[in-house]
């Protein structure tokens, strides 16, 4: 399943040309507007609303707080649960070419921890000789694993690790095995956890002789990593 979350702005359009450019197929749209004393915004949802659910596509509507950074955010995420809860393997994407720079930096941040593809779509009436496909412009976004399931213990050692570092001291297996209390086999399985989700880098150790050291790994954080601390 493909969910894709837009912001619904004055008009609609960029809304809508954003998703009939996206490449891949899109089961879901969340149409998210502000809510507001005139209902501009809702009233701009419903069209778009209307139109995709003409199209086929299944559609629901969440009313957010504009100037809220939390409250979008975590509409959003409120919708990634939802529906990885339903199907682990959902991909999620969002178009922020309408709302505020607000809007854009909560779906951007959000994304970040959802793994999400960030769209813009640049405007059809300045270049009329370019498709769709050719205005759509994927917003690059660092990919992180899933936060919330990464588990305490590993998020325990990935805090170890950037507070050894910072302090200049080298992290192997057998350092953090101490810092921990654990068996040294028993860390290995949450050091490749962490390496796996891109967190952390496991490098070649060397001696005082500045010669390569096959028994000694060095493990060292990433710039990933160190988002995925100051979030949790």
């Amino acid at each position: 399943m493909h969910v894709h979350l837009t912001f619904a702005g004055k008009e609609y359009t960029p809304a809508l040309n954003t998703i009939n450019a996206i490449p891949d197929a899109i089961d879901r749209v969340v149409i998210m507007y502000s809510k507001t004393d005139e209902g501009e915004y809702e009233k701009t949802a419903d069209i778009l609303y209307q139109l995709l659910e003409d199209s086929g596509r299944a559609c629901e509507k969440k009313a957010i707080k504009p100037f809220d950074f939390l409250n979008i955010s975590d509409t959003m995420f409120d919708v990634y649960e939802r529906y990885k809860e339903q199907d682990p393997k959902t991909k999620f994407s969002v178009g922020i070419t309408n709302g505020t720079n607000l809007m854009a930096a909560a779906a951007c941040s959000t994304a970040f921890f959802t793994n999400a593809s960030v769209y813009y779509i640049m405007n059809a009436s300045l270049f009329p000789e370019k498709s769709l496909e050719e205005l759509l412009v994927p917003i690059q976004n660092p990919k992180i694993p899933d936060v919330q399931r990464l588990g305490n213990i590993s998020k325990e050692i990935l805090k170890h690790i950037a507070e050894n570092q910072d302090a200049g001291k080298e992290v192997t297996n057998t350092s953090l095995a101490t810092i921990m209390g654990m068996k040294p086999q028993a860390l290995v399985y949450h050091v490749r956890r962490l390496e796996d989700a891109g967190l952390i880098t496991i490098e070649k150790g060397y001696t005082s002789k500045g010669k390569i050291d096959n028994r000694k790994k060095l493990i060292k954080i990433k710039r990933e990593g160190r988002f995925v601390l100051r979030w949790v």
